[in-house]
């Protein structure tokens, strides 16, 4: 049996997620988040690298992880990913070179100075033979060494770097059926993962990513909202923001007029998200590739804000469901509430060391 750890480094927590995986299963044996002091990460780029090493030492103590080598992912601005075409190759060695020359056309990042990565997403055929759709993934040399060097001074030993984009497919969004795969009339389906500061917005077509935005919007915002409209610090907005919702019956025990004002702050509040969300599928569906979307999976600690589900398929107008990152995992234990919407990405992230791929 096999454990593979995986860590969702972010700048409000860290989220770090143990997957044990035997012949004919699966099984989540630990998954923990905890809270993370400001300004350690600060817009998912490592700005103090010792106090993470700290940081990361401490839980490892507290919650008893086993493993020393982890999987790590990365989403910030200083990640570019781009879907470029080019002819198909099916040696591994030539096809890496010729993506690598073709990156140097598409990502503004002195090759010195960047770490390339690519995803095969599609491949067809044209009337000058067959081509091939990659995404094409990009990372400042600085910001992933800065991230792996925090990881280093809790005394772990990174394994492997994906970005964000791949793990939340991986966790959220079923494999395709064989029968199923690159089926012509397929349609895509969006991952919204809200975290405290970023918003990663995916769309994917039989677990591929077709397209992915980062948005400057998280559950801070929410927050802020609520403080602002209440007069509140933060941490009683915070609580007051998961506490009440966006829609829903009024909670038992809270006063009809509090709940109404901390709503009417979150839908304002929300309405940049709505809006982000719905410009980055206006713009997938300007691609001449794109397919028409069949529903849009949300997850994320901000996801657990009551009524942020029904919010957004009220004003996209689309189906929205909740993603739970454990559902095809055995659970070994208890696990807290707040971990299949957290831990969406540490799963992705161990998935992709079980499954190999």
């Amino acid at each position: 049996m096999s454990t593979v750890v995986a860590l969702d480094i972010g700048s409000s927590s860290v989220a770090a997620v143990e997957l044990r995986a035997s012949r004919d299963r699966l099984s989540l044996s630990k998954a923990v988040v905890e809270p993370l002091p400001d300004g350690l990460v600060v817009d998912g780029e490592v700005e103090q690298p010792d106090a993470l090493g700290q940081a990361l030492k401490r839980m490892w103590r507290a919650s008893k992880l086993s493993g020393r080598r982890v999987r790590l992912g990365v989403a910030n601005q200083r990640v570019l990913v781009r879907a470029i075409e080019m002819p198909a190759i099916d040696d591994p060695g030539e096809r890496r070179a010729a993506v690598e020359f073709e990156a140097a056309e598409h990502i503004p990042i002195p090759p010195d100075q960047a770490l390339v990565d690519f995803q095969p997403i599609l491949r067809y055929e044209s009337e000058s033979g067959p081509r091939e759709r990659i995404m094409l993934v990009a990372a400042h040399r600085d910001m992933i060494e800065a991230l792996v060097s925090g990881v280093r001074k809790a005394g772990l030993q990174p394994v492997g770097i994906d970005l964000e984009a791949f793990a939340l497919l991986r966790a959220l969004l079923p494999p395709p059926g064989l029968l199923d795969e690159g089926a012509a009339g397929a349609p895509a389906q969006v991952v919204c993962h809200v975290g405290a500061s970023m918003t990663n917005v995916i769309v994917a077509l039989d677990r591929r990513c077709q397209f992915t935005r980062l948005v400057p919007f998280g559950g801070a915002q929410l927050t802020r909202a609520v403080a602002d409209r209440t007069g509140l610090p933060p941490a009683e907005a915070e609580a007051l923001k998961n506490a009440c919702g966006l829609l829903g019956e009024v909670p038992e025990g809270w006063d009809a007029d509090t709940v109404t004002e901390v709503r009417h702050a979150l839908a304002l509040g929300a309405r940049p998200l709505v809006q982000e969300v719905r410009r980055s599928l206006d713009y997938y569906g300007s691609q001449g590739f794109a397919r028409p979307i069949d529903r849009l999976v949300l997850s994320g600690g901000t996801a657990l804000c009551g009524g942020l589900d029904r919010y957004l398929q009220q004003s996209l107008g689309i189906p929205v469901d909740r993603g739970d990152a454990l559902l095809h995992l055995d659970p070994v234990g208890e696990v807290a509430p707040e971990v299949p919407a957290r831990a969406a990405v540490a799963v992705g992230l161990a998935l992709d060391g079980t499954e190999g791929s």
